[in-house]
């Protein structure tokens, strides 16, 4: 099978695992981010390496939640250092640090993010935050992760120490395709699932609301010529807490 098509034959055939088998996990998720928005609280959104593009995928978005505060720190992206990224996802108390900072309070909810979730900081992000009384969420490879020995004090994968856990159904090692005369996989399929069960969250939430009467607050694209006035709206009520300014 051609490259495209075979690359593109596996992404359809997990987002069908995501659409069949998550339809629960998602529905749960959502009530507690649209719990969170009624009660006037904010989603934090946290993950290390490429896992936290999510944040910024989720933040200041078109068509998405104005509530979204990105947890992003330099030294545990990609970009700042790739090596250094790796070795701090196991340095006790930087998760706890980041939460802190980011002021994350009673009734606020958090998205973890980590396909492999074993190591030290997905999990201690997931217990500081239900610690500091926020709901837990995390977007995760159930099957991937179980396959891995936990490389954290607690002995915990990610799935085992959530509110709700989401499977991503990325499968192990996150590359899919194999190439002729080589011994790994290529092209990873993470950021895309991930960025589809975060669609799907910011769809569900918003449903809930509506249902409720509640008007979802959401972004307008600065294309359009009414986004001025409705975004300055958002900004005035949210940047006090998200990093807006």
């Amino acid at each position: 099978m051609e490259l495209t098509s075979k690359y593109y034959s596996i992404i359809v055939g997990l987002l069908e695992k995501i659409v069949k088998e998550e339809k629960d996990s998602l529905r749960r998720a959502s009530q507690l981010l649209a719990n969170s928005i009624e009660s006037n609280k904010i989603i934090h959104v946290i993950g290390a390496g490429h896992s936290a593009m999510l944040g910024e995928e989720l933040f200041y978005r078109a068509g998405g939640l104005a509530v979204v505060n990105p947890i992003i720190d330099n030294d545990i992206t990609v970009g700042h250092g790739a090596l250094k990224s790796t070795l701090l996802e196991n340095v006790e108390g930087y998760a706890e640090v980041l939460l802190e900072s980011a002021r994350v309070v009673e009734g606020d909810t958090v998205i973890i993010v980590s396909t492999s979730g074993v190591n030290t900081f997905p999990i201690e992000a997931a217990l500081k935050a239900k610690d500091m009384g926020a709901s837990t969420i995390a977007i995760t490879s159930k099957k991937y992760s179980s396959q891995l020995e936990p490389r954290n004090p607690w002995g915990k994968h990610l799935y085992e120490v959530v509110d709700v856990a989401i499977d991503n159904k990325v499968p192990r090692g996150d590359a899919v395709l194999e190439l002729p005369g080589l011994n790994m996989k290529v092209a990873p399929v993470s950021t895309i699932l991930n960025s589809f069960i975060a669609s799907l969250l910011v769809a569900y939430t918003v449903n809930i609301l509506l249902s409720k009467g509640i008007k979802p607050p959401i972004w307008l694209s600065s294309h359009l010529p009414e986004a001025r006035e409705h975004n300055k709206e958002l900004f005035e009520k949210y940047s006090h807490r998200i990093k807006l300014l």
